[in-house]
């Protein structure tokens, strides 16, 4: 059957009666027939994406999802969701693939197979002159196009990354999507470039944002905000840091940091918060060691404090509201910013967990910076 000999009503109907695996698959037989699909997008609430990188290359999976209530789950357990995955090998294995159909993606090598569960696409190209990681960037950014331009792809409810990353493998991400949830994943550190982490921190808009990231390849690298970028990141998760400029944070309304801080780098922060940077942050989150009174004058060395203006209701409210612990006790006090007199709380807070049959203290520093929306979560103002 000439598809393409047919009139275009016919080619319409045709088309909108397919499902997504047979799009897709379509899709790859030609570029013309995937100019084609591209006339009669269908539209699909999200997808996530979750990259695997080892020896042989990049897997790529990219799952459908219909609801804001989709729940990611681990990409080991990808066949339960039957027929709602593809997958991508990037290059393919040879013989894993052998007798399948080859077809093109603007200009790289494709073989798909259909199993079961899960329909894997392949894609291989090796031209001259290019190492194979650099190679895997470009055909990751081939494939990532593609799927925008048969489909009508609303958001990427999660991109999740595992282990080492290709130099540029982040800067082929789409910059018009809202994405959900970027994350490393949990109990691995991904090494990744200066280029990449800058381009994540200032192009990515994203609701949750959790970096385990380390930076090998520039030794000493301090990662710096462009200032003239808006905060494009809702909740900032920093688990190690060594590439973090306390005196410059990334631009996040929530920032935390999962491993302890030293006391003049918690000096630093509020330091540069009165002098009017790290403006974007809103509420932050440290973990710190245990203070003594004269810790204490370390972290406020140089800072005007005032007595706080919260309530201990209101205060109990924001440390619920931010970390859903009871806290046995805390201290707060209030200081300025500069340039515009906004009042923000510190507030320093432990609790003590019985581990090994002796109690261990946990402590961490609390800012709430005096915004509406703040204001608002403690009671203090209707909204």
């Amino acid at each position: 059957m000439k598809l393409h000999r047919m009139p275009l009503l016919i080619k319409r109907m045709i088309v909108e009666e397919l499902g997504f695996d047979e799009r897709l698959f379509l899709s790859f037989t030609s570029k013309r027939t995937s100019n084609f699909l591209g006339l009669f997008r269908t539209d699909l609430k999200g997808i996530s994406i979750t990259i695997r990188i080892n020896h042989s290359g990049v897997s790529v999976c990219v799952r459908r999802t219909s609801s804001r209530l989709f729940k990611p789950v681990s990409a080991i357990n990808i066949r339960s969701f039957i027929g709602n995955e593809w997958k991508f090998r990037i290059p393919y294995d040879q013989d894993y693939m052998k007798g399948s159909s080859a077809w093109i993606i603007d200009g790289s090598a494709v073989q798909a197979g259909n199993y079961p569960s899960t329909i894997y696409c392949s894609l291989n190209d090796e031209p001259v002159g290019l190492d194979a990681t650099r190679n895997v960037v470009i055909v990751f950014g081939k494939l990532l196009r593609h799927l925008n331009s048969i489909l009508n792809i609303e958001e990427c409810r999660q991109f999740e990354f595992i282990m080492t990353l290709p130099a540029g493998l982040l800067c082929e991400l789409d910059c018009n999507y809202s994405y959900d949830r970027i994350q490393t994943r949990t109990g691995y550190m991904a090494n990744t470039t200066p280029e990449d982490l800058t381009f994540l921190l200032d192009n990515i808009k994203t609701d949750r944002l959790r970096l385990n990231v380390a930076v090998p390849s520039a030794p000493g690298f301090k990662y710096r905000k462009n200032p003239e970028k808006k905060r494009s990141i809702d909740v900032l998760k920093i688990v190690h840091y060594s590439w973090v400029d306390f005196s410059e944070l990334p631009a996040a309304r929530y920032l935390t940091i999962g491993e302890t801080i030293q006391w003049d780098e918690m000096n630093m922060i509020l330091k540069s918060w009165i002098a009017g940077r790290n403006r974007e942050m809103e509420i932050g989150k440290f973990k710190i060691t245990k203070l003594t009174d004269r810790d204490r004058e370390t972290v406020f060395t140089d800072i005007e404090t005032h007595s706080s203006q919260l309530t201990n209701a209101e205060r109990d409210k924001f440390l619920e509201y931010v970390d859903h612990e009871e806290f046995i006790q805390t201290i707060a006090v209030d200081i300025l910013r500069d340039n515009d007199g906004i009042r923000a709380t510190v507030i320093e807070g432990w609790t003590e967990q019985m581990s090994r049959n002796y109690f261990h203290k946990k402590q961490n520093i609390f800012v709430m910076v005096w915004s509406e929306e703040n204001l608002r979560k403690i009671g203090r103002v209707n909204g």
